[in-house]
């Protein structure tokens, strides 16, 4: 037999492990981590050997990161307290985890628990952090000439380590034994005692067993807990007369589901102190929630974007309701209110706020900004509402951020496990490992495609990616997290109330949504290659060649050495700035992607932009040998628009310029650059990439020879002199853009053919336009006018808008984020009143002249596939 051990063939560590495990007296580990998926490999055959003793002697401790499991050697000035602390927090994190959550781990981790209860099982922590492998092995007296042997390689105590990735060890019974063994005995008598110690034997027991996915639940126990659901689900507190006739005398219906849904709201309010109101758009979340805070009878506060939050006549927005729903002492304040710090010192004055509702609340999901830590402080001790349609928009942590305004994570009641910051921590880890390998099972980048593939075998036990498989995992994921909120979330959509035979009578008269059109758009043969160059090569992926640089969004990843990054050795503030700065760099480039994809005109603006931002940078840098980057916008990315973005670069450019930056962004000095020149040469290179842009747009003439804005010109007249359908009014429409910049390039295109027939929302939304909107676009409005027909509009108006007399929506660009789509085509499938039996949605695809291929379908079946465990309507 070989002496080598490399996990290839028929050849694995495993498999020898087992076969002496079942003849030892003795067993002796030197491991750097004690992980249990590594250990329980090792039950057949130990199950086998009831006398075998076992010493595990653990080098490092272990921690469950966003990127997967990574050694800890920074222990050495720990206390033997602070050790044990850690490595108990280690085992818990590592066993909090859904790789163990199968029936086989739990009886096998019962095994191993007996063992050590029995002293069978007997672990110690290095004194120093040691990285050594080496199994030593005490056979029975009868195995005559190989009752000593050793093995010691690269192989760690896992799964991947035992059996699944190569490695190589060598099994050594002839000579060295001694010293082997004396090796490991040196290192034992001065580790620090796990097992042997009563104490902290009971605390490692207990950790296992009450502290984890390990923990006995009995049937009844999950029976009850079940029942509790399901019987919450249908609590409901009862409510007045006062309120049906409240919404009665202002015109509403009083519609049983929405009834139903404060009823239940109530009853989640007394057990939680708050509740997610997460109901599709066009279903009534703000009548809702005004019925709640009315029903309350405390005074409280609604915090809302600034276009909604109201006039001082109360005629539209969150004061019209307060004041009809006569609440007349609640306050109603803006995001700005937030940000400029007003908002907090109004609360602390009055100190008779009890009840706080967030509009649009999936504004606040990442926890890391001041404005989420001012909204955390206003809603302490409150009962907090959150309005929203997309309580989970992107990341798993985005629903521990509003789970945190209202819920002690850690003492949590929703879960039978209590600790919502471990189950998120769990869920983050299996959300990046998934996302890590959709993204990168293909990449040119041998490092990342050779890590996505690691990642794969270690969640599916299989080598080779199956996206299938990813997909599914992905899915289920969703549903995990779905199923952790839904004690304190009202969720439904328009599926659901049809199909309930409470409600079914209440939304039967809804309009139909029809399947999207496509209004195809033709480019020339040049037009084509240029739109092909933009997407693929100058902004593509930088993995797949991509020549966007974008170093000013990322200087850190030229001041540290990149091995580092490769290698995952960063530290927790440097894991932070690098994914930070990351994500803007991501951000920024798919802007310029969505730009170009929104129109031309957008697109030109956004590169003269980034040119000017970028040769003041450089400026910056050859006037200090410094450069700054703006700690606010790597905070804002996820809450703001694309435009307030670009707009917030700008004035951070400016400040750059006049050496008037804030002072508590790091300043990184060039000289410590380990790719000090690389940096300034991309930073150059960027410069003539965006210069190389203007001369190409310039030379096309696309900004004014513009086939989309043609193609929008052509259809809207068709539908304009479309007949009128029986018993329906004449259907408006809205065109929606995403940005400021293809509002103004397409407003004198409309403007020149339907004159003042149409309405622009290009900017800020000041009282007397939304008074104009709402009297021309509302169909509950009281007194309506008819002064346009065509509503051109930013995203501005996507959320809390009723425009349902408009039957046609026009995404003159489609976001990336589905939730967008959803959110503009709510604005006209409204349950409050129904104006056409048929709604119908338009998106816009370029097509080459003479060609049967749409060029760019796929783009945007990508875009809408970008987020899996998006929560969809």
């Amino acid at each position: 037999m070989s002496n080598f051990i490399t996990n290839s063939g028929k050849t694995n560590l495993k498999k020898r492990l087992v076969e002496l495990s079942q003849k030892g007296d003795e067993l002796k580990f030197l491991i750097g981590f004690f992980y249990f998926s590594g250990i329980n490999e090792l039950y057949e055959g130990l199950k086998k050997n009831p006398k075998v003793n076992i010493k595990v002697l653990v080098g490092l401790n272990v921690d469950k990161s966003i990127l997967g499991l990574h050694e800890i050697a920074h222990d050495v000035d720990l206390s033997d307290d602070e050790k044990v602390y850690k490595f108990l927090e280690s085992v818990k994190r590592s066993l909090n985890s859904e790789d163990f959550d199968t029936k086989e781990f739990y009886e096998q981790v019962k095994f191993f628990i007996q063992l050590i209860k029995d002293n069978k099982l007997i672990l110690r922590k290095t004194y120093e952090p040691n990285h050594a492998k080496l199994y030593i092995f005490r056979l029975e007296e009868e195995q005559i000439g190989r009752n000593k042997m050793f093995i010691t390689g690269s192989s760690n105590l896992t799964k991947a380590g035992l059996a699944t990735q190569q490695e190589f060890n060598v099994e050594i019974s002839d000579f060295g034994f001694e010293n082997a063994e004396e090796y490991f005995d040196a290192l034992w008598d001065e580790a620090v005692k796990i097992t042997e110690d009563d104490a902290i034997k009971r605390k490692l027991v207990n950790v296992i067993e009450k502290e984890t996915l390990i923990k006995d639940v009995t049937p009844f126990e999950v029976f009850v807990l079940l029942l509790k659901t399901y019987l919450e689900s249908y609590d409901k507190k009862e409510i007045g007369e006062s309120l049906i006739k409240t919404l009665e005398e202002h015109g509403y219906i009083p519609y049983e589901y929405q009834l139903d849904a404060v009823r239940q709201a109530l009853s989640v309010i007394e057990k939680n102190n708050g509740v997610i109101l997460a109901d599709v758009v066009g279903l009534g979340k703000t009548i809702i929630a005004c019925s709640i805070g009315k029903m309350l009878r405390k005074r409280g506060l609604v915090i809302c974007s600034p276009g909604l939050a109201g006039d001082k006549n109360k005629t539209y927005g969150w004061s019209k309701y307060t004041e009809e729903f006569s609440l007349y002492d609640w306050e109603v304040r803006s995001w700005g209110d937030l940000e400029t710090g007003t908002l907090p010192e109004f609360v602390n004055r009055a100190k008779d706020i009890e009840v706080v509702i967030i509009d649009e609340a999936h504004r606040f999901r990442n926890q890391d900004t001041e404005d989420y830590e001012k909204l955390r402080n206003i809603c302490r001790d409150k009962i907090v509402i959150l309005l929203t349609a997309t309580p989970f928009n992107n990341r798993p942590g985005d629903i521990l951020s509003l789970l945190k305004l209202f819920i002690t994570p850690k003492k949590s009641t929703i879960t039978l496990e209590n600790n919502l910051v471990d189950r998120f921590r769990t869920f983050k880890g299996m959300f990046d490992r998934l996302g890590y390998i959709k993204k990168y099972h293909n990449s040119s980048d041998e490092l990342k495609r050779k890590k996505a593939e690691a990642y794969y075998e270690s969640i599916f036990g299989e080598k080779g990616i199956n996206l299938d498989k990813v997909k599914q995992r992905s899915h289920y994921l969703a549903k995990q997290i779905r199923d952790v909120i839904e004690p304190v979330t009202i969720r439904r959509n328009r599926l659901d109330l049809l199909n309930n035979p409470y409600y079914k009578d209440e939304v039967k008269h809804l309009s139909k949504v029809e399947d999207p059109q496509e209004w195809f758009f033709e480019l020339t043969k040049e037009q084509s290659e240029y739109y092909d160059k933009i997407i693929g090569t100058y902004f593509g992926d930088p993995d797949d060649g991509g020549l966007f640089r974008g170093a000013i969004y990322r200087p850190f990843e030229y001041e540290v050495k990149r091995e580092k990054i490769y290698n995952e050795k960063l530290s927790q503030d440097e894991n932070r700035q690098y994914q930070q700065q990351r994500n803007l760099y991501d951000f920024m480039r798919r802007l310029l992607v969505k730009r170009f994809e929104s129109s031309f005109g957008a697109f030109e603006q956004s590169i003269k932009n980034f040119k000017r931002i970028t040769i003041n940078a450089l400026e910056f840098i050859d006037k200090t040998n410094k450069y700054i980057l703006d700690r606010t916008l790597l905070e804002k990315i996820y809450e703001l628009d694309e435009e307030e973005i670009e707009k917030h670069l700008a004035e951070f450019e400016e400040k750059l310029s006049t050496g008037n930056y804030p002072k508590n962004n790091r300043i990184y000095s060039l000289s410590k650059f380990v790719y000090r020149d690389e940096f300034i040469a991309d930073i150059k290179s960027d410069l003539t990439l965006f210069q190389n842009i203007l001369d190409e747009l310039s030379k096309l003439d696309l900004v004014h020879n513009d086939p989309k804005s043609d193609c929008l010109l052509t259809r809207i007249n068709e539908e304009m002199r479309k007949k009128v359908g029986r018993d329906e009014p004449k259907r408006k429409i809205i065109v929606f853009s995403e940005y400021t910049d293809t509002i103004n390039h397409l407003r004198p295109i409309l403007e020149n053919q339907f004159r003042e027939r149409v309405l622009v929302v290009a900017g800020d939304l000041p009282p007397q336009k939304i008074l104009e909107i709402n009297k021309n676009f509302d169909a509950s409005e009281e007194k309506p006018s008819n002064d346009y027909d065509i509503l051109l509009s930013t995203d501005r108006i996507s959320e809390g808008f009723n425009l349902n007399r408009a039957g046609m929506v026009i995404n003159y660009d489609i976001p990336w984020n589905p939730v967008r789509v959803i959110q503009r085509v709510g604005r006209i499938n409204r349950i409050s009143k129904k104006v056409f039996d048929s709604l119908y949605i338009v998106n816009f695809f370029p097509t080459e002249k003479g060609s049967q291929l749409v060029k760019s379908r796929e783009i945007a079946s990508n875009k809408m596939g970008t987020y899996p465990l998006t929560t969809r309507s």
